[in-house]
Order: C-alpha cells, then structure tokens, then sequence
C-alpha cells in the first residue's frame, strides 16, 4: 500500500514537472481520475487573451481580402468616356493605353504647335541680342514667287516652317501662301509695323475654333485630322484699341505622317538643312491638305 501510494506520487510530481504551471492538470468537483490522465485546460484569462488575438487576426485577413478585391475592381472598371469640364460642358475622352494610343495625340499636339506658327505674320522678329526677348527687329522678309511665278515678300517665320509640309506640297504651298498674302494686301501691313511700338502692330493670327479633332488613321504611321480655324487680323487704332477682323476661314482636312527629323534633302546646303530639321524636329510632316465644304465641317472640341 505504501509502496502504491508512493508510484503515484511519484507520477504526479512528474507530470507537473513537465507541464507548466498553466496547463496543469484542473481538478474538477466530481472527477477521480488520477492526474495524469487529466486533460489540461488553460486558465479564463490567458483563454480570453488568445481568442482576442484570433479575432484580431481575422479582421486584418478579412479587411485585406476586402482590398484585394476593390483593387481588383478598380483595375478591371473600364475608363469613363464621357466626363464634365470646369466650364460644365460635356466632352468624351479616351485612356491612354501605351505608345501606340500617345501618338495621336503628339499629332495633335504637332498641328496645334506648327499650323498658328506658319500662319502668324507679324513684320516683326525678337531681338536675339536682348536677353530679356522683350525688344523687336523689323522683318526684313525674304522673296519667293507666288502661284503666277511673281516675286512675292513673305515673313522670315513662314519661311522657316515650310519643311512641316512633304515633299512636293511644300513648294506648291509657299507659292500659295505668298499669293495669299500679295492678294490680301498683307505686306504692306505688317511690314510696316514699327518695331518699336509692338503693342499697336498689326498682327495676322491662326485661330482654332477649339480643339482639334482626334485624329484618324488611314494607313500605318500616316493620320487625317479635321482643322476648323480663322486667320484673324488684330489691328490697332486710335480709339478702339486693337480690335480682331477675321480674314479668311481654314476648315481643312489635314494629313500628317511620321517622317524622320535627319535631313536627307539640300546635303550640300547646311542653312537649308538646319530648316529640314527645324520642319520635321516633332517626327511628322504634312503631306496633304484637302479643303472643307461648308456641308462637311464639323466645329472642333470646345477647349478647355
């Protein structure tokens, strides 16, 4: 009997040298198997921690999960294409995807940037001498023959964006906008101008009527765009002030292609090669121009 009793003391000082303190066995009111055959139970308050700790856990996994998905969901939204500007008025828009989806829109910025430089006539230069470009030249112009082969002076600018237009348009367009301007009286307003008094200078400038249309692509690297525009003649007077005259309407179909900026004509020329790169320095030229009907024209995109 003594020997009995002591084996299962023995066996119980063992099990509690092996469980720690909080998983020892509990002894419930009721129960009389030995110890060692006990199921450990944690104690209230380390069981309330652990259950705290679980539904913590499970929160985070559920909130991440909840993310995951409204990312997913964003990625997969497809584009508005149809939005309201500040100035409340509707316009549709498109996502920019990659290079392929950009380069449209570098045209536009192509013929948005060259069409009001070539149509800008001033009889003015800025000095290259003042750092500050607030003095002016007069435009001396340079001499080219209009569409009858009589000698014509157009501006110093026009002249150098006519590489913007291909080969053989360009030469057929020089020839045209100096019959322009000798038909419409041009030189003798804006080369009279005095270079020192620009404010009330008479000025011809290219107007968009809005944005451009987005362009359309009829062969590979090669785009129509519809241009809607007014050359508009700003001239000074002494109780008006500068006032806007409209002069002619530019409602044409425009075709830009991708060209390269390396100058491959004039090789033994480098002034003029300095103006093939000057045309071509955004990569496109203008290879046509196709004019409007009044039945065709479609105004352009308010802008913004």
């Amino acid at each position: 009997m003594f020997f009995t009793h002591l084996n299962q003391r023995k066996s119980t000082e063992a099990n509690r040298a092996v469980l720690p303190e909080e998983l020892s066995p509990i002894h419930l009111e009721g129960d009389d198997s030995p110890a060692s055959e006990r199921v450990p139970v944690l104690p209230p308050q380390l069981s309330s921690y652990l259950l705290r700790f679980g539904l913590a856990v499970a929160a985070m996994l559920l909130l991440q999960t909840v993310g995951v998905i409204a990312l997913v969901f964003l990625a997969t939204k497809p584009a508005p294409d149809l939005v309201q500007q500040d100035n409340g008025v509707m316009a549709r828009v498109r996502p920019l995807d990659s290079h392929i989806d950009a380069v449209p829109d570098q045209v536009v910025d192509f013929l948005e940037d060259r069409l009001p430089r070539l149509y800008t006539w001033s009889g003015l230069l800025v000095n290259s001498d003042d750092p500050t470009g607030l003095s002016y030249l007069r435009d001396p112009g340079i001499t080219v023959p209009d569409s009858t082969g009589e000698s014509v002076q157009i501006p110093t600018p026009l002249y150098n964006e006519q590489f913007i237009f291909d080969e053989p348009l360009r030469e057929n367009m020089l020839r045209n906008l100096a019959q322009m301007i000798k038909d419409g009286d041009v030189g003798r307003r804006i080369f009279a101008n005095d270079p020192s008094r620009p404010a009330l200078a008479s000025v011809y400038r290219f107007i968009l009527r809005g944005k451009i249309q987005y362009p359309q692509e009829v062969s590979r690297d090669r785009w129509k765009v519809r241009v809607a525009a007014d050359i508009v003649l700003f001239s000074s007077t002494e109780t008006l002030g500068t006032r806007q005259q409209p002069i002619a309407e530019f409602v044409q179909d425009v075709y830009v292609r991708k060209a390269s900026p390396i100058p491959r004509l004039f090789l033994h020329d480098q002034q003029r090669q300095d103006l093939v790169w000057y045309g071509r320095k955004d990569g496109f030229v203008i290879d046509a121009m196709l004019p409007v009907g009044p039945a065709q024209e479609v105004p352009g995109v308010p802008r913004n």
